[in-house]
């Protein structure tokens, strides 16, 4: 078996190309001990900050793999772990709800199938408010957005190179044509052709692909097929055609990476969605020429009482808010101070 401290460095995604080899061979070996693996990088990579002096991260995963071949009881015990070592940049925006510091780890969970086989997926995911970056064990780095979720296939390591998104992400891929790299959101599939690129897949609006670099192919599932070069921009409505705008893409469609929040031209449709994952707010427009408007604004870290002023502001509205929920109307009719 390979030591523990390269076991570590592969799933932060650090190891040498020849010591990562080595060590996803050993676990597709061992598909027990692979799953508790996979499970325990997609847990570290939930946390919100580094390990803290005398963490000592080896013990634990030793501890981790002794309990899975241990008889099972009745009661699953539980084992309080704090993030293991890795590469993955996380930032909090001031509005984010904050994190726990201890994650509890329940041991050996794996999702079973009707057909009694595991799906054993690593699932990264961000809060409300929340941008997180992680490196892949090929060396594919990831930023995802606020309250966005990558499900990332088992048997990844050993060349199903394949991720389904729900949220926003942008993606600098490792290319390997033997092994493409594909993203599944919604009814998209795209495949890397050797590029940067960022998706966004929202269950109301479709799927959005912006290409920073390199180029990819955006089909829908069974359905048409484009190509995009860097600076094309590609949208996939849930119901509608493939639109591919060439020469549209702009850095406003990646400022979120760098915690900006960007509208142009935007509808309020889009607004409500980036407001419920940047905020954790449901925004309701009362009036049908209202929710005709378009938003253009930007955010830098602002509290969300100085976005909703701004946004009222923009579009001649005024707004209350109760609890999570901000309802906008025009200005006209009410006078309601904002709060």
């Amino acid at each position: 078996m390979p030591a523990w401290d390269a076991i570590a460095r592969h799933l932060a995604g650090e190891s040498p190309a020849d010591e990562s080899a080595v060590v996803g061979a050993w676990l597709s070996e061992h598909p027990e001990e692979g799953r508790a693996f996979e499970w325990l990088a997609s847990a570290s990579a939930r946390l919100g900050q580094e390990p803290g002096e005398g963490v000592d991260v080896e013990s634990a995963l030793r501890r981790v793999h002794e309990r899975m071949r241990a008889p099972a009881v009745p009661s699953m015990p539980v084992i309080p772990l704090l993030a293991a070592a890795r590469s993955a940049r996380r930032v909090y925006l001031p509005w984010a709800v904050a994190a726990a510091a201890v994650l509890i780890i329940t041991v050996g969970i794996v999702q079973m199938r009707k057909d009694g086989t595991t799906d054993a997926a690593r699932v990264v995911s961000t809060a409300t408010g929340q941008i997180d970056s992680t490196r892949l064990t090929d060396g594919t780095r990831v930023i995802l957005g606020p309250s966005s979720e990558l499900s990332i296939a088992r048997g990844y390591s050993t060349g199903r190179r394949e991720v389904r998104l729900r949220g926003t992400a942008q993606f600098a891929v490792r290319h390997d044509a033997a092994h493409p790299f594909t993203v599944r959101a919604g009814e998209a599939v795209i495949t890397d052709i050797g590029t940067v690129f960022t998706v966004r897949g929202d269950s109301m609006e479709g799927v959005e692909v912006s290409v920073r670099e390199g180029s990819v192919r955006v089909q829908r599932a069974g359905g048409a097929t484009a190509v995009l070069a860097a600076g094309d921009l590609a949208t996939l409505p849930q119901a509608g055609t493939l639109v591919v705008r060439r020469a549209a893409a702009s850095e406003d469609d990646v400022a979120w990476t760098r915690g900006r929040l960007v509208f142009r031209e935007t509808p309020l449709t889009r607004v409500r969605s980036d407001l419920r994952r940047w905020f954790g707010v449901e925004l309701i427009v009362a009036d049908s020429s209202l929710a005709a408007r378009h938003l253009t604004a930007s955010f830098n870290h602002d509290s969300r009482q100085q976005v909703f002023n701004v946004i009222a502001l923009a579009l001649g509205a005024s707004y209350d808010v109760r609890g999570d929920t901000v309802t906008l109307r025009p200005a006209s009719l009410t006078a309601r101070p904002h709060r």
